[in-house]
């Protein structure tokens, strides 16, 4: 279903809902719905999977790391090497190698011990609640300011003793934490300096500091971690606030759940009708998230005269939350989050790592699936650390499984590809690789490209738009 017909029907079940009459339906619609009831019960679940987006998209990260072999809360999964093509998470890296954990503070404080930067490495990322809303900062960018330390996470309305100093309290609002790393290698360090570097870390619930911190290595296992968009969505939410607590801002959304069975401390067991309810209600969903992502990066033109978007959109506070004065910006928050994964707190002027996405190739013209692209690195492209570009599966924002397990190139590949003369290189995606330039090729698998480049560390050139990215060109 499209946009348009999707806000037909909206607008339909309202003035239906306001007048206390039957809505006005297309024949289309008619079929979809048998009577007024259904027709409520899909408008809240719609509104219900775009309203929970940031929330649903993090609870099902969780699951899909819960349920690889070994892992449980407190268990840090430390990636060895850069993630593949078979781990599936929204929007992931392929240059540096992820480390992640959980954690539910219903079983008391957790702390979190990060070690001092070294020559060999340093953590960078951040704990999100159960919102995605970051809670805290670590490493250079964190409390610590690289010089290492214990986070102390307290669960909300925690009354028991804490200690009285060598900690960082964290307050969380959230009974289910999580945490996203990246371990930064040092200038002459090895991928394997920053793994053994990591495991150096350590969490604990509160008391049982002497407990060893376990370490699973996620490389060998497949990964599913996105979002559903069927009836199973409503499950999620439902997952969700079984165990969270409510926020005020929140309470009419819960009302509004309560009358399609999704209630704290109550099984939800809808009818077989009602999953195909659900079901619809979250593909739609899923189709006006999609397309106010696309609405988001139209937005975002960095240059005038290019296709690249700046991805990351703040709310007016520079921040993630998109809670103004006198609402919540639903549209605007879903549009950010159905696409990203783990946002800064605070944007700031100048980010430490940004992101740019193709949205037209050279010509003007939408990415297609079935297509050769190259897009050109020059030599001089400002990135004080490294630069990287990585290809999604539009449909999913998530890496398109392929023989190579490669969903994307950066720097630290060149010295496996073929160099241009002029100290540039180039990168090709699409369905088949260009004769003699496979080591340059990222496999889409006849799926729509979505891509990213990546810069860390961007320098001057790029703030004050002296640096201008050649476009994405379609290969004959």
């Amino acid at each position: 279903m499209n946009v348009r017909k999707i806000t037909v029907l909206l607008i339909s079940v309202m003035i239906g809902i306001s007048s206390c009459q039957s809505p006005v339906e297309t024949q289309e619609e008619s079929k979809r719905f048998n009577s007024l009831e259904e027709q409520v019960a899909y408008q809240r679940a719609f509104e219900a999977v775009i309203w929970a987006m940031p929330a649903t998209a993090i609870y099902r990260l969780r699951e899909g790391f819960m349920e690889l072999p070994a892992v449980d809360d407190n268990v840090v999964i430390a990636y060895s090497k850069p993630a593949l093509s078979k781990h599936k998470a929204i929007t992931a890296n392929t240059a540096t190698p992820y480390i992640t954990a959980y954690t539910d503070l219903r079983n008391g404080p957790v702390v979190l011990d990060i070690p001092a930067v070294s020559e060999k490495a340093s953590l960078y990322g951040q704990v999100v609640d159960a919102w995605q809303s970051t809670i805290a900062g670590v490493g250079p960018s964190g409390a610590d300011k690289g010089k290492g330390g214990k986070y102390l996470l307290i669960p909300p309305g925690y009354k028991g003793v804490l200690p009285a100093s060598g900690y960082f309290p964290i307050q969380c609002t959230t009974y289910r934490v999580a945490l996203v790393f990246r371990s930064i290698r040092g200038k002459n360090a090895t991928d394997e300096d920053a793994y053994a570097y990591t495991q150096t870390m350590k969490m604990y619930y509160l008391g049982d500091k002497d407990q060893e911190t376990k370490f699973v290595d996620g490389i060998p296992h497949k990964l599913q971690t996105l979002p559903r968009y069927d009836y199973r969505a409503l499950e999620d939410i439902h997952a969700i606030f079984s165990v969270e607590p409510v926020l005020e801002r929140d309470k009419v959304m819960m009302g509004m759940l309560a009358t399609i069975g999704i209630e704290p401390g109550k099984p939800f067991n809808p009818s077989e009708r009602m999953k195909e309810i659900f079901d619809m209600a979250a593909k739609d969903a899923y189709d006006y998230m999609h397309d106010l992502v696309y609405k988001h990066h139209e937005d975002g033109l960095y240059w005038e005269n290019r296709g690249w978007s700046f991805v990351m959109r703040t709310d007016d506070v520079d921040g993630f939350d998109f809670i103004a004065d006198n609402m919540i910006e639903l549209d605007k928050r879903a549009a950010a989050w159905n696409f990203f994964t783990l946002y800064p707190k605070k944007l700031g002027k100048h980010p430490a790592t940004i992101y740019l996405a193709p949205i037209k190739d050279s010509k003007g013209r939408a990415l297609e699936a079935g297509k050769l692209y190259k897009v050109n690195i020059p030599k001089d492209i400002p990135a004080k650390q490294f630069w990287s570009i990585t290809v999604y599966d539009d449909e999913t924002f998530a890496f398109i499984d392929n023989d190579l397990g490669r969903s994307g190139l950066g720097l630290f590949n060149t010295p496996d590809m073929t160099m241009n003369d002029d100290g540039s290189v180039d990168v090709y995606f699409g369905p088949q690789a260009p004769k003699g330039l496979e080591s340059n090729w990222v496999p889409t698998s006849g799926k729509k490209p979505y891509v990213w480049l990546r810069l860390y560390g961007p320098d001057q050139p790029f703030w004050d738009k002296s640096f201008v990215m050649p476009d994405v060109e379609l290969m004959k």
